[in-house]
């Protein structure tokens, strides 16, 4: 019988005091073995490393623990990256510090990669999100076709038109990879990792599905890099600073995705041809994030410069898709705030 495969479990942790305790007991209750863990706390400011610390050196189990604290912020990327030179495993299990995995975690993603041959180079799963207390609050992260029951499914798409679509892309907070993904193409270069991961493995490998929810995605006050979804923000500046975000690291995720084109043509894996029309639609997406980025924060004149200059480039999409930018920002923010009102609840 062969030797099951060291797998590495990372956790990545900022200022998460709060929750990281949890996190990391999720990571050391973990079932699989041979399982080393790797903590990375990324310079946080509040209690988090202590709290790493203490929870360490009160572990006894049977898991390898490797605890880092990086000097300097470097973001959600750079951790990864940070992590990815820690990790010895042939698979990678990301988590965050605000998350919770199931303990069966690792041990059901091995199944699946087992079954596919080791063949997959990213695997995620759905999810259960929960309140900022733990509190339980549906089912979040599926894909496919809600008819297909099966527990393990292939997500097949065409990484040439991902560029534009960005689809399929895997559920980040349960998100699981070969490092394969960083030796073919190196390290990240933007915080969407699952954007750039999910490109990357439609380039070079097989997206797998795990249909069975394994994590507890909390949602909270802090959150603020989820990609796509529910406008279901506390208030208009969490929005604001929440768009600026996205379209500060999707632009650097576009520059992160054009550089792995890069790397494939030169690679053999694309002709010219195919190089330059994948490079053009990434632009394209790009501009659309950078217009957005220079519009949130610039004054009246700048905004309609910018539109201007975008309406000039034949952008006509971008351009009607941010024209309510040119209002005063106060009215902005009241229209704004006035289409995500709460109903008042009548009592009798």
């Amino acid at each position: 019988m062969n030797a099951r495969p060291l797998i590495s479990f990372s956790l990545g942790c900022y200022n998460q005091a709060a929750y990281i305790r949890e996190a990391l007991e999720a990571a050391l209750a973990q079932t699989y073995s041979p399982l080393e863990i790797i903590i990375s706390d990324d310079a946080s400011t509040d209690r988090s490393f202590e709290i790493l610390q203490q929870t360490v050196a009160a572990y006894t189990g049977p898991h390898a623990v490797k605890l880092n604290r990086n000097q300097s912020n470097l973001g959600i990327g750079g951790n990864v990256n940070r992590m990815m030179k820690l990790c010895q495993g042939e698979l990678v299990v990301i988590a965050a510090g605000d998350d919770v995995s199931l303990p069966e975690r690792t041990e059901i993603i091995y199944q699946a990669w087992e079954k596919f041959g080791h063949r997959p180079t990213s695997i995620s799963s759905s999810y259960r999100t929960i309140a900022a207390d733990g509190t339980e609050l549906g089912l979040g992260g599926l894909r496919g076709d809600p008819k297909d029951t099966r527990p393990f499914q292939l997500q097949t798409g065409d990484f040439r038109e991902f560029l534009t679509h960005r689809q399929p892309v895997v559920c980040g907070c349960s998100h699981a990879w070969s490092p394969e993904l960083f030796r073919y193409f190196g390290p990240l270069k933007t915080d969407l990792e699952d954007l750039v991961l999910s490109f990357r493995t439609l380039a070079i490998g097989q997206m797998l599905y795990i249909r069975q929810p394994l994590v507890k995605y909390r949602r909270h006050g802090s959150n603020v890099s989820f990609f796509a979804g529910k406008d279901d923000t506390h208030s208009f500046e969490h929005r604001e600073n929440r768009l600026r975000w996205i379209a500060e690291q999707t632009v650097r995720a576009y520059d992160n995705l054009m550089a792995d084109v890069e790397i494939l043509h030169q690679n053999g894996q694309l002709t010219r041809a195919e190089r330059e029309r994948l490079l053009k639609a990434g632009r394209r997406v790009q501009t659309v994030y950078a217009v957005e980025r220079q519009l949130i924060d610039g004054n009246g004149l700048k905004r309609l410069s910018t539109l201007t200059d975008a309406l000039g480039r034949g952008n006509f999409h971008c351009g009607l898709r941010f024209l309510p930018r040119l209002l005063p920002r106060t009215i902005y923010q009241a229209l704004y705030e006035f289409k995500n009102r709460k109903p008042v609840s009548l009592r009798t």
